[in-house]
């Protein structure tokens, strides 16, 4: 992402409760508005909360947007597998859970595929085919799959076909039902062109994959 002036995040209870309401407004009014649409009074008077309680958390709205970015493609719940396709396959599931539910992380999407992303706030899409990439060497080393495999250019595609599923999803049917079985078929069907033969019987492509992750994560929080 690019370098935007952003505040560490909050350490107190009530620190953290104000900085989360902002971001859930800010997240349901990008999302409703799209970042040039939405403005900052419209996101305090969502989130109720004061002018200065905003500003101690967020000096512009590009801070706010690149604050959204941050939290909403950390992939919570990811637990490192031997299985290194495995682990590539769960961050786009757990991933496409959260997307289904959570409106910044739908915010952060759209923000990310906006043509002044990567000047005004940031994007994570570099990011993400790094940690694919990685993920894809890593899985070669650990034999599962060939030599012959770009990493790079298959990371650009898992990224890419994951952002078509949400975007076309949302925007033929207004809603992201079924998106997790899509996305699910999505990574099987990359997989039977990436994995060793052996190893694609063993990933676990299911569509209920991402909310069972996130449920483990949950219960380990407890």
């Amino acid at each position: 992402m690019s370098e935007v002036p952003r505040r560490s995040r909050p350490k107190s209870d009530r620190a953290k409760w104000t900085y989360g309401k902002i971001l859930d407004a800010a997240g349901r009014q990008f999302v409703q508005k799209g970042f040039g649409g939405a403005t900052i009074n419209g996101i305090i008077e969502d989130a109720k909360v004061t002018k200065g309680a905003f500003y101690f958390h967020f000096p512009s709205k590009e801070t706010l947007a690149a604050a959204i970015l941050e939290s909403a493609f950390e992939v919570d719940g990811l637990v490192p597998r031997d299985m290194k396709l495995q682990e590539l396959v769960d961050t786009g599931m757990i991933l496409g859970h959260r997307i289904s539910r959570d409106t910044k992380t739908m915010a952060a999407l759209r923000l990310s595929l906006t043509h002044e992303a990567r000047d005004a706030y940031g994007t994570p899409w570099p990011e993400w085919i790094r940690l694919t990439t990685d993920q894809l060497n890593q899985a070669r080393r650990h034999g599962e799959i060939g030599s012959d495999v770009n990493a790079v250019e298959q990371a650009h595609q898992i990224s890419g076909a994951w952002a078509g599923l949400v975007l076309t999803g949302h925007s033929i049917h207004g809603n992201l039902e079924g998106l997790e079985g899509r996305i699910a078929t999505m990574y099987e069907n990359l997989m039977t062109v990436i994995a060793h033969p052996r190893i694609l019987l063993k990933i676990d492509f299911s569509p209920t994959r991402g909310r069972d992750l996130h449920q483990e994560l949950l219960g380990r929080q407890c």
